[in-house]
């Protein structure tokens, strides 16, 4: 998901993200979780997405990371494509489904849930085609490609 941080949220998600990269996930946990109440009682159904999918991937439980995704892959009905590509996805709101559907993917083979796994793999990847040409796009298809091979 891209972003741009002109916003206190956006900007403590991204901080997140990046300690998250840097090995650090409870830090990234504990600078985003205060962040909760605030964002999903907005209107910013983009924020609630973005900090959704985000804390999902700072989980230390496996039951943890898919609760979080799941309500990640929830919040996208509140979201349209005008502010999906707002937030620069040129694909519109589809154009995320293939990272949720992947993370989701991956939550239920953690879990042993095989049909689970393969059931949102599949649905990811329905939506392949509406990732843009960059890096990001380019790092969901790498993604696709690597869990298939591990399958």
């Amino acid at each position: 998901m891209t972003t741009s941080p002109e916003s206190p949220v956006y900007a403590a998600i991204l901080e997140g993200i990046g300690l998250r990269e840097q090995g650090r996930p409870t830090d990234a946990k504990a600078l985003m979780e205060p962040l909760v109440a605030d964002v999903e009682s907005g209107e910013d159904a983009f924020a609630k997405v973005f900090l959704a999918h985000s804390l999902a991937d700072v989980q230390e439980e496996p039951e943890d990371e898919l609760a979080w995704d799941l309500r990640a892959l929830a919040f996208m009905d509140e979201l349209t494509d005008q502010q999906a590509v707002g937030r620069g996805n040129a694909g519109g709101k589809n154009a995320l489904l293939p990272s949720l559907h992947l993370n989701l993917a991956e939550d239920y083979r953690r879990l042993g849930d095989e049909a689970g796994a393969h059931r949102h793999f599949e649905l990811g990847k329905a939506y392949l085609e509406a990732l843009s040409g960059d890096a990001y796009g380019d790092s969901i298809r790498s993604a696709f490609a690597a869990w298939r091979s591990s399958s």
